[in-house]
């Protein structure tokens, strides 16, 4: 998982925390099978991985919200990506639009004039 949020922090070029969101987010869509045909099991798995990240990082209490919030992203990427779509490109570019987004907003802010 450590490895997969330092590949998510050099594709998006974005902090830690961004990149962690992204690795959880890209283990469901990567798992969906497994979800599908392993159900509990699978979702265990996931779980435990998440737990591990956040112990590296932070309390361990916010394992359990990241999970749910991933697994709730993961959901809403392959309904919108619909039946023949690439949920996990879909995720890419909304991530990409996402962070340009808010760099762009953010020079705005610095080059406004004060006043």
């Amino acid at each position: 998982m450590l490895k997969e949020s330092e590949k998510a922090r050099a594709d998006f070029n974005v902090d830690t925390a961004l990149a962690d969101g992204v690795a959880v987010v890209r283990m469901f869509l990567a798992d969906r099978l497994g979800l599908l045909l392993q159900g509990e099991e699978a979702m265990d798995r996931i779980d435990d991985a998440v737990r591990k990240l956040i112990e590296v990082r932070g309390p361990v209490g916010t394992a359990d919200v990241v999970t749910v919030l991933a697994s709730q992203v993961a959901s809403l990427l392959a309904a919108s990506a619909g039946p023949d779509g690439d949920p996990e490109a879909l995720f890419d570019t909304v991530i990409r639009t996402q962070v340009d987004m808010a760099r762009t907003m953010q020079k705005t802010q610095r080059e406004r004039p004060e006043g």
